[in-house]
């Protein structure tokens, strides 16, 4: 009997140990776990839509009738983890407004921890929209469900205004697209004797695209003075000349990728009348196992093609531009690969049938730094030697129609008088030159 209770007793024991170790694992299971849920949430993105903003040409705040504006903002990722597979949905509240046009899906790809991401989307409003508003609502989506919250932007509408003009005297009233159309007393060629039957001249718009690239990581090393020399130009730009549209990339939004988004943009929003400037300044590359030339984004860290963009993707584009004049100005090495082949030009004449025919004709060309050789990235109060003197060309310049050709005469010299480059111009062959000009217009002249 007393064998029995001992057995029984032992049996008791052992099931209070078992259990008491049960409890103690269990404890530590769960205050694993704890620990691993905390590492996880540590690792997750936290996206947020900040600095939305509209822009339109005319600065009034309204999307008008037969204009292209753009809405704006950043995406910031400030969490731990990588935001995958982002991407913008952009739609209307209102969807019964007629007359607008913008991409409603764009691919963002992963956003990194601390990164941020700067999103352009252009609004084309065409002739059908009314007086209102319309409400956009912007939403962000990532592949694992970790989206932003969504955000809207209310912005007015405005219809086409009827608008007087005069041609040849006659005091004409129709609805106008906002482009404009030089003839009579306003044609822009005023002072040059040029004749009643020949003196229509059609403006469209003034698009420019400027690159500068110092902050360069990897093989590449950085630079001092590209982002200065695009800053420099875009100002001359805004300040002396006829710019409608200025979009610049500057050292970190630089990307291979944002660089292509651009060039895509002008390809879509850029009409038969308008005219395109393209400046880059940073580093080039020439890679002569495929005898090509190509730029060096910021985001190229290795010396390898798949990371650049080649002068056959640059000629691509300016192919699909729809532009009247489209110019290409290249401050890096090795740009002058971009032509390739021989073209013939119009003669220069300092004449009012020159500008005229050159006007009227379709240009593709360029002005590059150097030809198939390195060129300097120092030079004069902090600018190269090539931007330098294109940036005192543009300043002494004291015509209303300054030539893409007649710049090239003014800076050629005095480069190749100061450095060991020899700047190249001409048409780029197979893009749809027809020898026409690129034509600076002087504002306030």
């Amino acid at each position: 009997m007393k064998t029995k209770i001992l057995i029984l007793l032992l049996i008791f024991l052992a099931g209070c140990a078992y259990g008491q170790e049960n409890v103690i694992t269990g404890k530590s299971k769960v205050k694993k776990l704890s620990v691993e849920q905390q590492q996880t949430k540590k690792l997750l993105p936290d996206l947020k839509i900040t600095e939305q903003a509209f822009s339109d040409k005319n600065n009034n705040q309204i999307i008008d009738a037969l204009e292209t504006s753009e809405i704006t903002f950043k995406i910031i990722n400030s969490g731990e983890g990588t935001a995958n597979n982002v991407q913008v949905k952009i739609s209307l509240a209102n969807p019964e407004i007629k007359g607008l046009s913008f991409e409603k899906n764009i691919i963002v790809g992963d956003v990194k921890p601390k990164e941020s991401k700067a999103i352009i989307i252009p609004i084309v409003a065409s002739r059908e929209i009314q007086n209102g508003s319309v409400l956009f609502n912007i939403e962000i989506l990532e592949k694992n469900g970790f989206g932003a919250r969504p955000v809207e932007m209310k912005i007015e509408t405005q219809e086409v205004t009827p608008e007087v003009i005069v041609i040849e005297g006659k005091r004409q009233e129709e609805n106008v697209a906002p482009r404009t159309t030089y003839r009579g007393v306003g044609d822009p060629l005023k002072g040059l004797n040029v004749s009643k039957d020949r003196s229509e001249m059609v403006i469209g718009d003034y698009f420019a695209l400027i690159i500068g690239i110092d902050d360069y990581s990897g093989v590449w090393p950085p630079l001092q003075n590209a982002v200065r020399d695009a800053k420099a130009i875009e100002e001359i730009l805004k300040t002396q000349y006829k710019f409608d549209y200025i979009r610049t990339l500057y050292n970190r939004v630089a990307t291979r990728e944002e660089i292509i988004r651009q060039l895509e943009w002008l390809a879509r929003t850029v009409k038969e009348n308008d005219n395109v400037l393209i400046y880059y300044s940073g580093h080039g590359e020439f890679k002569k196992e495929y005898n090509k030339g190509y730029w060096v984004p910021v985001d190229a860290t290795e010396e390898s093609t798949y990371q650049y963009v080649s002068n056959n993707d640059l000629q691509t584009f300016l192919s699909s531009i729809k532009s009247k004049h489209t110019l290409l100005v290249a401050d890096a090495c090795f740009s002058g690969d971009i032509f390739r082949g021989k073209t013939l030009s119009i003669p220069f004449e300092d004449t009012e049938r020159y500008y005229r025919d050159v006007n009227k004709k379709l240009s593709r060309q360029a002005i590059t730094s150097g030809g198939v050789e390195p060129v300097m990235d120092g030079g004069r109060d902090g600018h190269s030697v090539f931007t330098y003197y294109f940036l005192k060309s543009l300043r002494n310049n004291n015509k209303r129609f300054y030539d893409a050709f007649s710049l090239y005469n003014d800076l050629r010299i005095p480069v190749v008088n100061n450095s060991l480059q020899m700047p190249v111009f001409q048409p780029i062959k197979n893009t749809g030159d027809e020898g026409g000009q690129f034509l600076f217009i002087k504002k306030d002249f």
